[in-house]
């Protein structure tokens, strides 16, 4: 079955560098909104550095399990962030939807990963 889910990694560069440029449009539609000065800048800076640390840290310490605890981690802010988001532009929120659901098969695929080399 992991075959089948190759792709993943061979998309992962590609599709990184496409979220993290929607995410600076948000950040930019924020801007444009309300100035940098408020919380929806502020998060939209903290999540895109944490998705700009993903891949340091994972090829840092080369362990599967740290992937998976960023992926969720990731997944967590990014989900609670575009719900605070409604509260100042449906079109934005919406614009984190690609993201969300890119993680949630990161974290499948790799939750699978971890279960095959346990198998093994």
């Amino acid at each position: 079955m992991l075959s089948y889910l190759n792709w993943i990694e061979y998309a992962a560069g590609p599709v990184w560098i496409a979220l993290t440029t929607v995410m600076i449009w948000v950040l930019v539609m924020i801007y444009r909104l309300q100035g940098y000065q408020n919380k929806y800048f502020y998060w939209g800076i903290f999540l895109l550095i944490i998705v700009w640390l993903y891949p340091l840290y994972t090829a840092f310490f080369k362990n599967l399990l740290v992937g998976e605890i960023g992926n969720i981690i990731t997944l967590i802010v990014t989900v609670i962030y575009a719900l605070t988001l409604k509260d100042l532009s449906l079109v934005a929120s919406r614009l984190m939807i690609p993201q969300i659901i890119w993680l949630t098969i990161a974290a499948f695929y790799t939750g699978l990963l971890i279960a095959d080399s346990q198998g093994a």
